[in-house]
């Protein structure tokens, strides 16, 4: 386990200290975000009427005095690199509600590969990938293709899933075949269902079924049990996750209204009032970033405010991105990286990116060729994404925050057909276990 205690790491400090900054005590903000000077204070003479004489109270400081300062450093944090080649990760980084085991050691995502020489078509599979090692495991389900994980048991040790079969006259009548499966992730094979057939209504669950019948691990049994989801009931939570989703989104934007990007104390613009034109112009090739050219000036400081003031925490910033839960993706000159957690006041360093990725920054940084080449991933992956399927309630990440900031999942693109994986250990401090998160 790493300390909690934030603490300075002898090894970083010249590296990452020299990107923060003193606190700005000189300048607060208005009510819509400008920022305006103070008024002097007193003078020595000038006498002092009972609202002006402050109360004093003996004690500890108050959280808004503690938070004046700047953020403290944390140790590096601890990440695994998993490389991903041929098309893994091509649209980001595939999340349903039930895609993490409940400890958080597994994720299992759904992935198109090619189809044999038959099908001509491809094959949607489950995939298993290990956070703790970051393996990976392919898991064919024996009929049909896989269409949906269904979750995993109360254990951690078994995922349902959920495959599509097209019928004999599919094409005439619109009809398929759905098959469930039980996968045992410690065994890597699947399990007999028939002790984990549940009973809803008086009916038993039926592990295969024409046209739309869905399952799902009951809560409420023990020891666990599959039970079906009639009509309407799948569309609902999938309706119900885009709800989160939209919840998070203001979330996002509040958080953005903490945090301003400018050359100077006077320049500050908050990022609540451009934060959606940030997450939509990604699409748009062959642009300059926004993040750090038109908007804000080269390599702007990041500042965030604190009980009224702003205080730099990093300079020479390339890219930002507001996460989910809480979070904010610093990358500054050379791709070294930071993760900022404002309600904790803290700064997480990552470990140097990996091996290539500097370069490619640097290389977009030569604005004497002008615009950027039109197949440049980069903004995408370094800003902020997240797209939603409500058909089949996928949600596509290009930088993950799991719900319980426990780990985070950062993408790094180098070219079409190889990409990295990053899953970054977050500090215990900044995990929430509470509210069923």
């Amino acid at each position: 386990m790493r300390p909690t205690t934030p603490v300075l790491v002898a090894a970083f400090a010249g590296a990452l200290l020299a990107g923060l900054a003193p606190s700005v005590r000189a300048q607060t903000t208005d009510e819509s975000g400008g920022i305006v000077d103070e008024p002097p204070p007193p003078a020595a003479d000038a006498p002092q009427t009972a609202a002006d004489t402050p109360e004093t109270v003996e004690g500890p400081p108050s959280p808004a005095d503690t938070m004046r300062v700047p953020p403290s450093v944390l140790p590096q944090a601890t990440v695994k690199d998993v490389e991903a080649e041929g098309r893994l990760f091509h649209h980001g980084i595939p999340v349903t509600a039930g895609s993490f085991s409940p400890e958080g050691f597994y994720f299992v995502y759904l992935f198109h590969v090619p189809g044999g020489f038959l099908s001509r078509k491809p094959v949607r599979c489950a995939f298993l990938l290990d956070l703790e090692n970051g393996e990976t495991r392919a898991i064919p389900t024996p009929k049909g293709r896989a269409a949906r994980i269904c979750g995993w048991d109360a254990t951690g040790r078994y995922v349902l899933l959920e495959s599509h079969r097209p019928d004999l006259l599919s094409s005439l009548t619109g009809s398929w075949t759905t098959y469930h499966y039980i996968y045992d992730v410690v065994t890597s094979e699947f399990v007999p269902r028939r002790p984990f057939t549940g009973r809803r209504n008086g009916s038993p669950f039926r592990w295969k079924h024409r046209k739309t019948y869905h399952g799902f691990w009951s809560e409420e049994q023990d020891p666990a049990t599959v039970w079906p989801l009639y009509d309407g009931e799948l569309a609902d939570s999938y309706q119900l996750q885009g709800t989160h989703l939209e919840e998070e989104d203001d979330r996002r934007i509040a958080l953005a209204r903490e945090i301003a990007v400018g050359s100077g104390v006077r320049t500050l613009r908050p990022l609540g009032e451009v934060l959606p034109r940030l997450d939509d112009r990604w699409t748009q090739r062959g642009q300059r970033d926004p993040v750090v050219s038109e908007l804000f000036g080269e390599r702007p400081a990041v500042y965030a405010r604190s009980d009224g003031e702003w205080i730099e925490v990093a300079r020479e910033t390339e890219h930002l991105a507001i996460l989910d839960h809480g979070l904010v993706l610093i990358t500054r000159e050379g791709g070294d990286q930071i993760l900022f957690h404002r309600d904790q006041w803290e700064l997480l360093p990552l470990p140097p990116s990996p091996k290539g990725f500097g370069e490619l920054l640097d290389t977009r940084w030569d604005r004497g060729s002008g615009y950027y080449d039109a197949s440049d991933p980069l903004p995408r992956d370094l800003q902020y994404r997240r797209g939603y399927e409500a058909s089949r309630g996928v949600a596509s990440y290009f930088n993950y925050v799991s719900p319980d900031v426990d780990r985070a999942l950062v993408l790094y693109w180098f070219r079409p057909d190889r990409r990295v994986l990053r899953i970054v250990d977050l500090p215990p401090s900044w995990r929430r276990r509470e509210e069923g998160l």
